[in-house]
């Protein structure tokens, strides 16, 4: 920050960015909060109105709620205890294996858009330090071939999770503990087709967040050359474990990093990266801490 080339007239982009000619994009950003977990909890409504009623009210909330315990829990594993309150008690280790397919999914949509950002954005990334390390010659290959391993890999366990559960239960001991993942065989072909495509439409969404706060802080990347940076923040980050109330600081570093090989406005940068981390993780994870008070003080009357 501190080389930051011409520091007052950065922050000055920062407060127009509020109420200055292309404020729209940042507004744009926030009502484009409700969308990306609007969609998220479109899968997850889909999956379970297959086994269980809920309404898409109920559906949405339970997600929030996955999310506020998610933020506190190391790799957002907190998320499947929250969903899974707002469903029958025989039912809740079934919703599990449920929010287990809308996670993978997620993240197989991440490695793929992260594998392509990496091959788009290669000729620029030799100019990237992560770590104090660049990213060229060797090491690129080698994260490259790595992530093309894990897709095949993450998209095995999507589309036969189901499989790998059964061939499991043959263990001893495991039988029971993973019968819940039998609630899967309900699940057809076709249904995790549509999960993707929803994850992918989600993926595409907060992208465009990240671009649209972005150039409203006046930070010069174009269109195409932003999402796939964001591609490659997310794939970084899905790469990095922890706390996802914690990342903002690695999410920061991640984004400055790629980001500044486009454009030398770091605080805007930083800036932005700051507040969709705000916006899309902070705001909705209060208000599923609230949501689950609500349901813990209506148990307890």
């Amino acid at each position: 920050m501190k080389q930051q080339p011409d520091l007052p007239r950065a922050w000055q982009q920062i407060k127009q960015a509020f109420i200055g000619n292309e404020s729209w994009k940042l507004w744009l950003s926030v009502l484009l909060m409700p969308v990306n977990w609007g969609l998220e909890t479109w899968k997850w409504y889909l999956l379970v109105n297959k086994f269980q009623p809920l309404s898409f009210q109920k559906a949405f909330e339970s997600v929030l709620s996955g999310l506020s315990l998610a933020v506190n829990t190391p790799n957002r594993i907190g998320e499947y205890g929250g969903r899974v309150v707002y469903l029958k008690p025989d039912f809740r280790l079934k919703g599990v294996a449920l929010t287990l397919v809308t996670s993978v999914g997620q993240l197989l949509i991440t490695l793929v858009c992260g594998f392509i950002a990496l091959l788009i954005l290669k000729p620029r990334l030799h100019d990237v330090q992560l770590g104090g390390t660049h990213l060229s010659g060797i090491l690129l290959q080698v994260l490259t071939w790595s992530v093309l391993f894990f897709i095949g890999l993450t998209g095995l366990f999507f589309f036969r999770i189901q499989m790998l559960a059964k061939a499991l239960q043959w263990i001893p001991g495991l039988k029971e503990k993973l019968s819940f993942a039998n609630v899967l065989d309900g699940l057809q072909n076709r249904t995790y087709l549509v999960i993707l495509f929803y994850s992918f439409l989600r993926f595409v969404v907060f992208a465009l967040q990240y671009v649209l706060i972005w150039q409203a802080l006046q930070v010069d990347i174009p269109w195409w050359e932003g999402f796939w940076s964001v591609a490659l923040i997310f794939l970084i980050m899905a790469i990095v474990p922890g706390f996802a109330i914690a990342d903002v600081g690695i999410r920061g570093a991640v984004a400055l990093s790629i980001v500044s090989v486009f454009s030398a406005n770091s605080i805007a940068v930083l800036a932005g990266t700051a507040g969709i981390w705000l916006l899309n993780l902070v705001v909705p994870a209060l208000i599923g801490s609230l949501l689950l008070l609500t349901i813990k003080i209506f148990k307890e009357r």
